[in-house]
């Protein structure tokens, strides 16, 4: 145990018992009283624990109800009763609910009610007296909210707002619970499948369902509205399949999240994730990242039990993993992580179709953290006059200007986790590292910590998914596959592809690429894991974006789901006739155009004409937070900002003009 606790707060309560006992008046009316057992889930008789010592059985390890309360309150999709488990006391109290399936639970212990979103009913349902309530007790609610949802499955809570996941229509439902009633205040339109979601502070972090990816809503209780609500950051947790639970303790700055895996494996395939040191890790990511899985600890195997883990709590006295298995028909519970791999469950009670699972104790509860307020944004961009470094602020304004090794440059990554910067020299035809980047001053002179070997022709584009590198090289028609850690570059892979290309950018496991002198862009799904063999290889699908004369930039934005492509026109024309073409719901709308179909000029907004600026425009970076497109614009020798970038259209003139001679390449870091 992390805490001591004193046997004399049994001695207390029994004091006060006794006085309770000794007030009353000979007048009073008594009910008949109700005979001990050792399975009411209640501490009474000659017990020391719930339903365990005395003339019980003896409670498990010594451990006593008297020193913490510590419970574990979980849905189903069976029934729809409640299941609460005393660990410490080794009880368990089953609630009939009129629900026949929940999903999603919260308790208030100060308020003695316990909460849960009915499936059945599609409603909050709010149980008074919880902790009085004997096993098999068939209870009503004392109050619910209206029958607002779908197919509710998640709840959060943060002081007496109520969030409920509805992954029918991928809603949250924002309630207001009174102590007497639930108001609805704001039906939320989230632009991904939703399950889990958790509170970090007034931060909202959301699962996003079918994937490995973990969404965020900065101050959520000031932003939400009815309507949609896009989240300020979107990454990728490397390792999980698809994620539904997860939860976040403050104390100990550990975010859990559930793999569920294969959706049609409901056995075996199951496990967990625990990210300690949370918010220094999430928040150095920028939108679109990855998280590494070395930063991580995983729980998995045949031994876990866990086939469909679908909720996960949290026990940050003891370090202890709750799981709710829905698979395997199991509440799990998992001590001595250490480094994860095939654990064997410590907790380990049935429970057919386990749903959604809250963690209760007294050193726990609301223990939510802190919010985020460390955001910055930073944009990094490379000249082929020099291979100095450009360092801009969000605004456009000049940070400060770096001299590297390299007299020319194209791609450029800035990694904050390791506070290094990664380009492609097109002088020395090589990847660069350069660490403690941040701290350099305006115009120093920095060397490389390392380099790769000069693998490369012609360089242009780099992408980054975690520790690999992808170039695109121009010259050789191929992408170079990069593994990095902190000493070095490994080549893992070079792919012929068959067409010339330049701009490259990830969409969570997709590789986007455009195809040099078209207007085309070409799709890798799951690039890293499907094309890992030398040789020649084919895009997934090939489509053409109408509008564009030939495509050189591109970026993608997870959190806005946003696709930004620019247009140099006639590579003749240097200074005129350049522009950039925006797609929201990109991702929508590239599912349903098929291989060799056209993403048509209607499903896009277009920016170009004389007032732009733009005649070469050969990258592109798009910050989500302030919907402002930037562009390196190598004909003019410029670095461009155009603000309101999702609504603007036609001959519009830049927000922000810099002067930077033969500007390449650009990275938007944005955390």
């Amino acid at each position: 145990m992390k805490k001591e606790f004193l046997s004399k707060i049994f001695y207390s309560l029994l004091f006060v018992g006794m006085i309770s006992i000794v007030s009353c008046s000979d007048d009073d009316t008594m009910e008949p009283p109700t005979m001990p057992t050792c399975s009411d889930g209640v501490m009474n008789g000659d017990e020391t624990g719930v339903d365990c010592g005395g003339s019980c059985q003896p409670c498990e390890d010594g451990m006593e109800m008297l020193g913490r309360r510590t419970e574990l309150f979980v849905t189903n999709n069976t029934d729809g009763n409640i299941t609460k488990y005393s660990i410490t006391g080794d009880s368990l109290v089953t609630l009939v609910t009129p629900s026949s399936a929940a999903e999603g639970i919260y308790y208030d212990a100060t308020a003695d009610v316990v909460v849960q979103a009915s499936r059945s009913a599609l409603q909050l349902e709010a149980y008074s007296d919880a902790s009085t309530l004997m096993s098999g007790s068939t209870v009503s609610p004392t109050y619910t909210s209206s029958a607002d949802m779908e197919s509710p499955r998640e709840l959060a809570v943060s002081g007496s707002t109520y969030v409920v996941a509805d992954n029918g229509s991928n809603l949250f439902f924002v309630y207001e619970n009174s102590g007497s009633g639930f108001t609805l205040m704001n039906t939320v339109e989230v632009p991904f499948p939703v399950w889990g979601i958790t509170f970090k502070g007034d931060d909202l972090y959301a699962v996003v369902d079918t994937t490995g990816d973990l969404a965020v809503f900065y101050n959520f209780l000031s932003n939400v509205t009815d309507g949609i609500l896009r989240p300020s950051k979107r990454v990728t947790i490397e390792g999980i399949v698809r994620t539904h639970g997860l939860v976040y303790n403050g104390s100990d700055d550990v975010m859990v999240l559930t793999d569920i895996g294969d959706a049609a494996n409901t056995t075996d395939d199951g496990g967990f994730h625990v990210i300690s040191d949370f918010s220094s890790k999430f928040d150095a990511l920028s939108d679109g990242e990855l998280l590494p899985v070395g930063m991580q600890v995983r729980v998995a195997g045949p031994s876990t039990l866990m086939g469909n883990p679908i909720d996960v709590a949290y026990d940050s006295e003891e370090d202890i993993v709750y799981i709710s298995e829905i698979g395997n028909g199991k509440v799990l519970g998992f001590s001595a992580i250490g480094s994860g791999g095939d654990l064997t469950p410590s907790f380990n009670k049935d429970l057919p179709t386990a749903s959604s699972i809250y963690f209760s104790s007294d050193e726990t509860d609301g223990d939510t953290g802190m919010s985020t307020d460390n955001a910055m944004t930073r944009l990094y961009v490379t000249s082929t006059a020099n291979g100095n470094v450009s360092v801009y602020d969000g605004s456009g304004m000049l940070v400060k200007t770096v001299i590297t090794a390299s007299t020319a440059t194209e791609g450029i990554y800035y990694n904050a986790m390791q506070d290094a910067l990664i380009q492609a020299s097109r002088s020395g035809n090589m990847l660069e590292y350069y660490g403690s980047f941040a701290a350099v001053t305006d115009l120093a002179t920095i060397v490389t910590d390392f380099s790769g070997n000069a693998d490369l022709m012609s360089p242009r584009e780099i992408a980054v998914s975690g520790n690999k590198v992808v170039v695109a090289d121009n010259g050789m028609d191929k992408f170079y596959v990069y593994e990095y850690d902190g000493n070095g570059f490994t080549l893992m892979n070079t792919l012929d592809l068959g067409f010339n290309v330049w701009g490259i950018t990830f969409m969570g496991k997709d590789l986007l690429a455009v195809v040099d002198n078209t207007s085309d862009l070409a799709i890798f799904n799951n690039f890293l894991a499907n094309f890992t063999m030398d040789g020649a290889i084919t895009p997934d699908k090939q489509i053409t974006v109408e509008g564009i004369v030939r495509t050189h930039g591109i970026d993608y934005s997870e959190a806005d789901d946003v696709l930004v492509m620019t247009d140099i026109g006639d590579a003749a024309d240097a200074n005129t006739d350049g522009g950039f073409q925006v797609t929201q719901n990109f991702s929508t709308k590239i599912a349903d155009i098929m291989d060799g179909g056209t993403l048509s000029l209607t499903e896009q907004t277009r920016v170009a004409g004389g007032s732009t600026l733009m005649g070469n425009p050969i990258d592109v970076a798009y910050d989500h937070k302030t919907k402002t497109i930037f562009i390196a614009e190598i004909g003019n020798g410029k670095v461009l900002g155009f603000a309101d970038a999702l609504n603007i259209t036609g001959d519009v003139a830049p927000s922000v003009s810099n002067d930077l001679a033969s500007a390449s390449s650009l990275y938007l870091y944005n955390n």
